[in-house]
């Protein structure tokens, strides 16, 4: 019956692989054939021929210049390049009147998994976008781009077409992204000078990984502002993407083979174009299956702004390292083989692996020393507070004294950024922290 059973299992595996398959080679069919849209400066009004509100051209943008145009923002482009040949392109947000010197205070927002700089600026209210905020208020404002990317798809010698160019995780952009962008920002600024980094979701996961391989860049940092910390995510919500998750971990291939080894979301942009006003309603079904999430508390207002431009690329294989932290419940660094427990950054696991462990846990308990406000809500399941706590005070006594959590009742993952009461509920109090 065992054997019986586990034949089973494996046919039912390969089925959902081979569905899964078929829809996707579907859509890529679809694309290879159907024209995609580039707006221009010319083109500035609706489809109806009515004026264009800063609604639509927000939702229309082509990229994060053209999202905060209409607001009276401008962005600089600034080009970091990581020890590893990765270009990383990343935004200083100025006001179009703003002709003053470098400020000395200075905001870093890095975004979460499959999106890009753009995550933060798109609220549909002034006053319901921190990055405008903190502006206002004479920041220097920053806003960073992982590897793979938008805004960061190039190498010094890897073409984004190799597939050795997708070859990156969580590792890679706590080790190498975020001390290149954190150095660069800090060059340019006095010794003295400290970076407030706010991180939403996976960006806050960088950083505790990234102080954890490179404690010296605590030392960059006035303090941490951490919004949805996903850390150790529970599973996922549908049992369909449950037995995705696991089998991934189980064994990587199970989904190389669907999504190949490059870039996953690869053709979001398409699809936000054709389907229109109907991509909204895909996104909102997809969020409920897979996060259980109800988005009761954002407005179809801020969806229709933001979804456009919620979603960017980045590699299937840091998707993976995702659903082996979900499956073995630890925040751990990429496991390359599954069985045998080899990393990527091998150096960096020895230590680790030397005290028993068979994949080295991001060692953050021991290198945190920077004050942290965490911002969650308790209808999140990508965020288990308690367990986040437990690995940033558990064994870090100086720590105890320097967290502070806020619950934010009823919100979901990305309610701290979009919620109808974002600015009261998290904003104002983010302000308030920092000034």
């Amino acid at each position: 019956m065992a054997s019986l059973a586990a034949t089973l299992y494996t046919i039912g595996i390969l089925l959902l692989q081979i569905l899964l398959q078929y829809v996707h080679s579907s859509f890529c069919y679809i694309i290879a054939f159907v024209p995609t849209r580039r707006k221009t400066d010319k083109q500035i009004s609706t489809t109806d021929g009515a004026p264009e509100t800063v609604q639509t051209r927000h939702i229309d943008a082509i990229d994060i210049a053209d999202i905060v145009a209409p607001f009276g923002y401008i962005v600089r482009e600034h080009v970091v390049t990581t020890e590893d040949g990765y270009i990383l392109v990343i935004h200083k947000l100025e006001k179009k009147s703003n002709h003053s010197k470098n400020s000395k205070k200075i905001a870093y927002f890095h975004h979460g998994m499959l999106t890009n700089s753009e995550l933060f600026v798109l609220g549909d209210e002034k006053n319901k976008t921190l990055p405008f905020i903190l502006a206002d208020l004479d920041y220097d404002v920053w806003l960073g781009n992982n590897r793979g990317n938008k805004y960061s798809r190039k190498h010094l010698k890897l073409s984004a077409s190799d597939v050795k160019f997708w070859d990156f995780s969580l590792d890679e952009f706590a080790y190498y992204d975020i001390p290149a962008i954190l150095d660069y920002i800090k060059s340019l600024y006095r010794p003295e000078d400290k970076i407030t980094y706010i991180g939403f979701s996976q960006g806050c996961s960088q950083l505790f990984a990234c102080l954890s391989l490179h404690p010296h860049i605590n030392k960059y940092l006035n303090m941490f502002i951490g919004l949805s910390p996903a850390l150790i995510p529970q599973n996922l919500s549908h049992p369909i993407f449950k037995v995705i998750v696991n089998q991934t971990a189980k064994d990587a291939n199970f989904l190389y083979n669907l999504f190949g080894r490059r870039a996953i979301l690869s053709s979001v942009a398409f699809w936000s174009h054709i389907l229109g006003p109907y991509y909204n309603k895909v996104v909102d079904v997809s969020l409920v299956y897979l996060f259980g999430w109800s988005g009761k508390n954002i407005s179809n207002k801020q969806k229709q702004t933001g979804y456009p431009h919620m979603f960017s690329n980045s590699s299937v294989k840091s998707l993976i390292h995702w659903f082996q932290i979900i499956y073995t419940k630890r925040f751990q660094m990429y496991d390359e083989t599954e069985s045998f427990g080899r990393t990527k950054l091998s150096m960096l696991s020895s230590a680790s692996k030397n005290k028993g462990h068979r994949v080295a846990p991001f060692p953050v308990a021991h290198h945190l020393d920077v004050p942290m406000t965490l911002f969650y809500g308790d209808s999140d399941i990508l965020v288990d507070i308690e367990r986040t706590k437990s690995l940033i005070v558990d064994q870090n006594e100086k720590m105890q004294t320097k967290l502070d959590v806020v619950l934010c009742p009823g919100y979901e993952h990305m309610d701290t950024l979009w919620s109808d009461n974002v600015y009261e509920d998290v904003f104002a109090k983010v302000v308030a922290v920092m000034e």
